[in-house]
């Protein structure tokens, strides 16, 4: 049946659909008014109705009109006219629902498409009094249709089928004597005299000890028929004929508890029941081990028995094992089922699948294949008859199979992973460790075996909390241990995959679970597993296909996290540090060719391991692209090689030192601070004294940038020390650097001129001139504070020719900034801002925020020396807006001090006296000089108000 435009539904969750598009209904309150609207079918409820459905006894005083909004947002969802005021009251036309459909197919006997509407629980998330009481009425309605369509079996002869069905349902309802009635009919006319005279006596007794009441007289009339055996009870089609064809009903039992995959039942279920004669149809169900494919192919298939009255055929194909069902064994049980004597299947596998589609025919049957090994295992079981449908399950994606519809089953929501825990251990116990219970659906990566198990497991353990539950399982050497009960187990599910694995992608699957980061690109996964890119993505692929890997985006690769623990407890040690020593060395080979255009000559060079398997880049923002997008994998490599034993920890610190020169660091020094840290624990717990020295050296300039000032000076003193004595020349210079710059922070110019010139000599000495540069472009900054400005200048032109040279003709930002700020102080202010802006566009087209904002502070301080502080403020706030995105609070300070003087300048003393005072605040936290500046000029200024 074909949906009209706009189809309500209440047999289910309440929903709406717009063209087969989900419309937004709101809020439970919002859906609940809509439900009371359609189930008054088409007549008006009025405004105390709708109150009491959605508040009960429990009205706010705002209720009238938060009703009213609840309607006016419910007609912009459904369409102005969908709902029509009337009186004090509303209406909706309810013909293109679900519900009127239900009573349209029962008025005209077509009671199994009436029952296929339902979805579910009526009503379903729907709180109240009043939802509850509509959800009886709407179940009882089901009932008493579902008894209809159970009449009509047994009058057709259908006894064996009716039987299987009222059996649970009489023990669901066990006062009911109509279905009572039905099932000792149903046996009665199966051969099975006793038993139906059993069921009799059983429901007496049940009405007499529960209600004391006495069976009715039709049930008594009819339990004398069956002791007499009268003749006229057994008459019906069946008696007449040759013995029925037999319908076969193999599904497994349907899960009592089965949460969630509303999407995916609706998608197979809508695949399923657009079977019109036309196609066969097929809904092919992907996903790894555990995901929860049988339990949803069978939950699906139960609810479809009335679309396929000839029956539901059933079958592991065991295709996750070694020894899949060949097809010819499961068309004989097949053939067998729908009636075929055993004699008569032909050997033949041919013969064997064209005796099976010519049975199938006529037939309105769906076929279930679950735990599919491949396309070629699937085919022959296809049935030729347009009529029926399959639906089939497998862990690999069965692309082969032609027209079919693929569904791909992926992890739980949180919320339906946390509503199946609370279905099997008690909302009680969940509510009063939330925390502990979203912890816990973590560890078990949201998958619904995992979650069953551990659900399980707590359910036959009252007196565990799930805190127990979840600290068992913070380990990961024993989380797949945990993860086992009766006969499940994850491991176990996830072995019969890997299994049937042959070496190369066994290999693959353990080498790819040795890296922590989120996913890995397609090149990391080529060098992790020391191949080319085409013949990583071929193995990364065949894994993704059979649900070993997972594909978040093209090219980019991941294991589930507990399928990366059951891959990690297959890798040895060695392997592990070889393939994380290959991912370092790719990292160390691409940022290197980054950091050879930014830093042309750096002595770094020098001494990083290039590979020679990176990709060669463009240009220098095709390289910082790249850079960006894996700076987050470069930094959880960085704290694996720290923890891994045998790691090259010297290559490491390189890595570290690139990318801190490279990207805008600065903006966060954490993480940076983070794995540094625990590169120098490494290297000294394994007595690597070079590694430590060089981490020590860049966890002082790390500190230097977040300005802890006292911690910088005493990494930068040790380092000096070591470096001396140790043969360590490059480090040496490099502390000295770093200390005469905290000595020209602190206006100790004369201490700072020395150091530098202390570094320029070693760097001179090391023949290193890119650094010579570098320093010599601090000096320069020295000079101009202790008011030497023609040096400084002259200083700085040299720093910028060295640097030219090196970068063939393109000087480092870096130093042209210096340049400027020594030609600013120097009052030579146009040729400062023309450096100024030269190294403002290059900061910016290497994303060095940091560098943006002290530009932009620069060129402010240059226009106020020029008199022109309106210009001084314009470019000042742009320097804040940089400078807000990013860590430097120090930064942030002095450049609220500029602003202020500026404003000051322009007549705007009270919000220039707001910048001071603020300025103040973080340089005095920071402990700067400047503050003392600072507090002077605010000293100066009048009196607020005066």
């Amino acid at each position: 049946m074909s949906e009209p435009e706009l189809w309500l539904s209440v047999l289910g969750p309440v929903r709406a659909r717009r063209n087969g598009a989900e419309v937004d209904l709101g809020s439970p309150q919002q859906r609940l008014v809509l439900a009371a609207l359609l189930l008054a079918r088409g007549r008006v409820v009025g405004h105390d109705l709708l109150l009491d459905a959605v508040w009960g006894d429990r009205r706010p005083r705002t209720a009238l009109s938060t009703l009213r909004t609840y309607v006016s947002r419910l007609r912009a969802a459904l369409g102005a006219d969908a709902i029509v005021s009337a009186g004090h009251g509303y209406a909706l036309d309810s013909a293109t629902s679900d519900l009127a459909a239900m009573e349209r197919l029962a008025q005209e006997g077509r009671y199994g498409e009436a029952l296929a509407l339902w979805q579910g629980e009526p009503l379903a998330g729907l709180e109240g009094a009043y939802a509850q009481a509509q959800r009886a009425h709407l179940a009882e309605r089901r009932l008493t249709l579902l008894e209809r369509r159970i009449c009509e079996d047994v009058e057709q002869g259908r006894h064996a089928e009716a039987v299987a069905e009222l059996t649970p349902l009489c023990a669901e309802h066990p006062t009911r004597e109509r279905l009572a009635g039905l099932l000792m009919l149903a046996l009665y006319r199966s051969g099975r005299q006793a038993e139906a005279i059993g069921v009799f006596t059983d429901t007496r007794e049940l009405l007499a000890g529960e209600l004391g009441l006495d069976p009715s007289a039709d049930l008594v009339r009819l339990h004398q028929r069956i002791i007499t055996a009268d003749p006229e009870l057994g008459a019906g089609p069946q008696d007449d004929r040759a013995p029925a064809t037999p319908v076969p009903r193999q599904l497994p039992a349907d899960t009592a508890d089965f949460t969630g995959r509303q999407a995916h039942i609706e998608q197979v279920t809508r695949t399923l029941l657009a079977a019109d004669g036309s196609a066969l149809v097929v809904a092919a169900v992907a996903g790894a081990g555990g995901m929860g494919k049988t339990a949803l192919a069978v939950h699906v298939a139960h609810g479809l028995a009335d679309a396929y009255p000839d029956g539901r055929l059933f079958m592991d194909l065991q295709g996750a094992g070694p020894r899949p069902l060949a097809p010819e064994a499961v068309l004989g049980a097949f053939l067998r089922a729908l009636g075929v004597d055993s004699a008569s299947l032909p050997d033949d596998p041919g013969e064997r699948a064209a005796l099976y589609r010519s049975t199938l025919a006529e037939r309105r049957v769906l076929v279930v294949l679950d735990n599919a090994a491949s396309t070629a295992q699937v085919r022959p079981l296809l049935p030729g008859a347009a009529g029926c449908a399959v639906l089939v399950t497998s862990r690999a994606r069965l692309t082969g199979l032609s027209g079919a519809h693929h569904v791909d089953l992926e992890v739980m929501p949180p919320d339906e992973a946390m509503e199946l825990l609370v279905k099997v251990v008690g909302e009680p116990r969940v509510a009063a460790e939330r925390e502990a219970a979203y912890d816990l659906m973590r560890a078990c990566g949201h998958l619904p075996l995992a979650i069953r198990i551990v659900a399980s497991r707590l359910a036959a353990r009252p007196g565990w909390s799930l805190a127990r539950m979840r600290d068992r399982m913070a380990d990961e050497r024993r989380r797949l241990a945990e993860l086992r009960v009766d006969d499940l187990a994850v491991e176990a599910t996830f072995a019969l995959g890997y299994d049937q694995l042959d070496e190369a992608h066994a290999s693959a699957f353990r080498l790819l679970a040795a890296p922590n980061g989120p996913d890995l690109p397609v090149a990391v996964a080529a060098a992790v597993l020391d191949m080319d890119e085409a013949e990583a993505e071929e193995l990364c692929e065949a894994l993704v296909n059979v649900s070993l890997l997972e594909s978040p985006a093209p090219g980019r690769y991941r294991h589930h996290d507990l399928l990366k623990i059951f891959a990690r407890c297959r890798l040895d040690e060695e392997s592990r540090r070889v393939a994380m020593d290959r991912m370092l060395g790719y990292f160390l080979t691409n940022m290197a060719e980054i950091f050879g255009m930014m830093y042309p000559g750096a002595p770094l060079l020098d001494t990083v391991r290039v590979t020679g398997k990176g990709p060669a880049f463009a240009d220098l923002e095709a390289g910082l692209e790249w850079g960006t997008a894996e700076e987050y994998g470069m930094l959880c490599c960085l704290n694996q090689i720290a923890e891994t034993p045998g790691s090259a920890l010297y290559d490491a610190v390189s890595l570290i030192d690139m990318m801190t020169d490279v990207f805008d660091f600065e903006s966060d020094t954490t993480v940076y601070e983070r794995v540094v840290g625990r590169t120098i624990e490494a290297a000294s717990a394994r007595g690597d004294l070079a590694a430590e020295v060089y981490a020590r050296r860049k966890r002082g300039e790390i500190l230097h940038a977040r300005r802890a000032i006292e911690a910088a000076v005493e990494e930068g003193m040790a380092v000096r020390v070591a470096g001396r004595a140790g043969g360590l020349a490059l480090h040496h210079a490099y502390a000295v650097n770093l200390l005469a710059m905290i000595a020209h922070e602190r206006r100790e110019y004369d201490e700072a001129a020395a150091m530098y010139h202390e570094s320029i000599e070693v760097w001179r000495s090391l023949g290193h001139r890119s650094e010579e540069a570098v320093v010599l472009g601090n000096l320069a900054l020295v000079l101009s504070e202790a008011g030497s400005h023609e040096e400084a200048v002259e200083v700085a032109e040299t720093a910028v020719g060295i640097s030219r040279d090196l970068g063939e003709g393109r000087p480092h930002p870096q130093i042209v900034y210096q340049y400027g700020v020594a030609l600013g102080a120097a009052g030579r202010h146009d040729d400062a801002l023309d450096r100024f802006e030269e190294c403002l566009a290059e900061f910016r087209r290497l994303k060095q925020h940091t560098w943006v904002g002290l530009a932009l502070r620069r060129i402010a301080e240059i226009h106020l020396r020029a008199g022109l502080p309106d210009s001084a403020v314009e470019r000042a706030e742009e320097a804040l807006a940089m400078l807000s995105e990013v860590a430097q609070v120090w930064a942030r300070g002095r450049v609220l001090a500029l602003l202020g003087r500026a404003l000051i300048e322009l007549g705007r003393a009270a919000r220039g006296r707001a910048c001071l005072s603020e300025a103040l605040e973080i340089l005095e936290r920071q402990r700067l000089p400047d503050a003392h500046d600072v507090r002077a000029l605010l000293a100066e200024l009048p009196p607020s108000g005066a």
